[in-house]
C-alpha cells in the first residue's frame, strides 16, 4: 500500500532548542507553543503575527484555562501562569518519582489536565496523572518511562497515549468517569513517537522525534498519511487556525551538530500543513466540552 505523503511548510523560523506542546487557544485565536529549554512561550495569531514571552521557570506544557488565563506544568507541579511569564499559585503537586519533572500534557473533555512525568533511569518509575481544578491528583498510568503525547477520540471513549520509551501508541479505554478501565497497543512504531493529536475523523497524528515526519494512523492502527518535516527533531503537532484545518508541527534543534544544521537550517522552527481534515478541538482547563 502506498501511503500519501505531503511536505510541511516553514511558518515561523524561531530556532527553538526544544519546541514543544502546541495547542490552539480558541478564546484568543492563537497557537501556543513552548521552547522548553530556552524558557519561552510562543504565540501565533490568525494574522500570522508571532510573539514571545520569557518565562521565569522551565515550563513543559501550557494550556488555556476557562477563565481566560493559562495553566502550566513546571517541575513536578501544575500552576497558574500570568501574562508576564511568571509562574504563580500552585494548583497541584505530582508524585516526585523518577526524575521528578513533568513533560507533555493536555486537557480531557471534562477540562482536567492530564500530565505525565519522566524517568530516564530505565526504571520506569514515572507516571501519567489527571489533575482537577480542585487540585485533586489521580494516577492514570504508572510504570512509565517518558510520558509524552496524548489526545482523545472524538467520542471521548479512548485516550491515545505515548510513552516514548515504549515506542508505541497505546489506547487507554475509559469508563464513565473518563478514567482508564483497560489498555491495549494501537500500533508499534520503529521511530520514537513524541507528541500527538487527534482529528475530527478519529485519525491519530503522531510526531516522530527521530523520524523526520508526522504520521497519521486510523483508529484501527493502519498508517494512511505521512507529512515530511525538515525541522530537525519532530516534537509535536496540533490543529489550529480559524477553521481548525491547519496541522501545526513543532520541532527542536538541541543536540544537532553543525553539519546537521547546515542540512536542516530551519530546525527548531514551527511548520504547518493543510492535510484535508480538521481538528476535534481542545478543551480549556476546568471547562466542560470542547473550547
Amino acid at each position: 500500500m502506498i501511503v500519501p505523503q505531503t511536505t510541511a511548510d516553514l511558518v515561523v523560523d524561531c530556532a527553538c532548542r526544544l519546541g514543544e506542546g502546541p495547542t490552539w487557544d480558541a478564546w484568543r485565536e492563537q497557537l501556543l507553543w513552548l521552547d522548553i529549554d530556552d524558557q519561552r512561550l510562543h504565540r501565533l495569531d490568525v494574522d500570522d503575527v508571532h510573539s514571545t514571552t520569557e518565562l521565569d521557570r522551565r515550563v513543559t506544557a501550557v494550556v488555556p484555562d476557562a477563565d481566560g488565563g493559562l495553566v502550566a506544568a513546571v517541575d513536578a507541579s501544575v500552576a497558574h501562569l500570568d501574562g508576564s511569564g511568571a509562574v504563580g499559585s500552585i494548583i497541584a503537586t505530582l508524585p516526585p518519582a523518577g526524575d521528578g519533572v513533568t513533560n507533555d500534557g493536555r486537557c480531557d473533555p471534562s477540562g482536567r489536565l492530564w500530565i505525565g512525568t519522566v524517568d530516564r533511569s530505565g526504571s520506569n518509575r514515572a507516571g501519567l496523572f489527571c489533575v482537577g481544578s480542585d487540585g485533586s491528583v489521580t494516577v492514570v498510568r504508572s510504570g512509565v518511562g517518558l510520558s509524552n503525547g496524548l489526545d482523545w477520540s472524538p467520542d471521548g471513549r479512548i485516550c491515545h497515549y505515548v510513552d516514548s520509551f515504549a515506542r508505541c501508541i497505546q489506547n487507554l479505554h475509559l469508563g464513565p468517569d473518563g478514567l482508564p478501565v483497560g489498555a491495549d497497543i494501537l500500533v508499534g512504531i520503529d521511530a520514537t513517537p513524541d507528541g500527538l493529536t487527534v482529528d475530527a475523523e478519529g485519525g491519530i497524528w503522531v510526531a516522530l522525534w527521530d523520524g523526520g515526519e508526522v504520521h497519521r494512523y486510523r483508529p484501527d492502527g493502519r498508517l494512511d498519511r505521512r507529512v515530511s518535516v525538515a525541522g530537525g527533531f519532530i516534537t509535536s503537532c496540533a490543529f489550529g487556525g480559524p477553521d481548525g484545518s491547519t496541522l501545526y508541527i513543532t520541532t527542536a534543534r538541541d543536540e544537532m551538530t553543525p553539519g546537521d544544521l547546515v542540512r536542516q537550517p530551519h530546525a527548531g522552527g514551527l511548520f504547518a500543513a493543510e492535510v484535508g481534515v480538521t481538528g476535534r478541538g481542545y478543551t480549556a482547563f476546568a471547562a466542560h466540552g470542547h473550547a
